[in-house]
C-alpha cells in the first residue's frame, strides 16, 4: 500500500481530512493570505473586541463571585457553600472548555492543535494496516474514541504550556487566598465576627467589593476605616483587622 492509498482509505478519512484543514489554515496564517481573505483591519478588530470581551467577563466573572459570597453570607451560609454553588452553576461544560484552555490561548491554536493530534493519533494506530493490508472500517471502533481522547488530552498539555504566554495582567484571576495582605476600606456600617464588606483592589488592579468577617482577637472597624485581610478560613472565608487597632473609641466586636 503506497502512502497515498494508505492516507486516503477510508478508515483514514476522518484523521487525513482533520490534518490537511489543520495544514492549510497554518500556510494561510503564516504566509499572511489569512489576512487578506478575512479583511485585514478585520481581524485586527476582532481581536481587540475578543481581549475586551475577556476582560469584561473576568470583571463580571469577579462582581459575581463577589455577589456569591455577600449573597451567602447574608443568608448565614458558609463560604464554603457558595463556593460549592458557583462550581455547579459553571458545569461540565465549562470546566470541560477551560481545560482546552479556551479563553486563556487563541482559539485557532486550540482547534489546530486537536485536529493534528487527533489525526496523528489515528493514522499512527493505523499505521500497520500499511503493511499488511487494506484497512477495515471496523477500527473506527477504537481509532475514533482513542484518538479524540488523545487530541483533548494533547491541548489541554498544551494550553498550559502557552496560557502564561498569552495572559494579561486583566486575565488573571484572583483567588481569596491572595488577597491576604492586601489593604482595603470598610464599606459596611461595622466589621464584626459574622458579616462585613470591604473594597479591596487585587493585583490586577480591579477593585472588588468582598465580604468579609473580623479576625479574632480584633476590634471592629466602621465605615470608611482601612483594614488589612489577615487570614483566609475556608468556613468564615476572609478574615481582616483593622490596621489602627489602638483607638481608645472603638467598640470591641461583639
Amino acid at each position: 500500500m503506497t502512502v497515498l492509498q494508505f492516507l486516503f482509505a477510508w478508515a483514514n478519512a476522518p484523521f487525513s481530512v482533520a490534518a490537511g484543514i489543520a495544514v492549510v489554515f497554518a500556510i494561510l496564517q503564516a504566509t499572511g493570505l489569512m489576512g487578506l481573505l478575512a479583511g485585514g483591519d478585520h481581524e485586527g478588530d476582532a481581536d481587540v473586541d475578543g481581549d475586551a470581551d475577556v476582560d469584561a467577563d473576568a470583571d463580571v466573572d469577579a462582581d459575581a463571585d463577589v455577589d456569591a459570597d455577600a449573597d451567602a453570607d447574608a443568608d448565614g451560609d458558609h463560604d464554603a457553600e457558595g463556593d460549592h454553588d458557583a462550581a455547579g452553576e459553571r458545569g461540565f461544560g465549562v470546566s470541560f472548555l477551560g481545560a482546552l484552555g479556551v479563553g486563556k490561548i487563541p482559539f485557532s491554536l486550540i482547534w489546530q492543535g486537536y485536529a493534528l493530534a487527533f489525526a496523528i493519533t489515528g493514522l499512527v494506530l493505523n499505521a500497520h494496516f500499511a503493511v499488511t493490508g487494506a484497512i477495515p472500517l471496523h477500527t473506527f471502533a477504537w481509532t475514533l474514541p482513542v484518538s479524540f481522547v488523545a487530541g483533548y488530552g494533547a491541548v489541554a498539555i498544551l494550553s498550559r504550556a502557552l496560557a502564561p504566554l498569552f495572559a494579561t495582567k486583566g486575565q488573571e484571576a484572583t483567588s481569596r487566598k491572595e488577597l491576604i495582605g492586601q489593604l482595603g476600606v470598610v464599606i459596611s456600617s461595622q466589621v464584626t465576627k459574622d458579616f462585613g464588606e470591604v473594597r479591596i483592589r487585587d493585583k490586577t488592579g480591579h477593585e472588588l467589593r468582598v465580604v468579609c468577617r473580623l479576625a479574632p482577637g480584633s476590634t471592629a472597624p466602621t465605615e470608611r476605616e482601612n483594614v488589612v485581610v489577615v487570614d483566609y478560613d475556608e468556613e468564615q472565608g476572609l478574615l481582616v483587622a483593622p490596621l489602627d487597632d489602638d483607638k481608645e473609641d472603638r467598640r470591641t466586636a461583639p
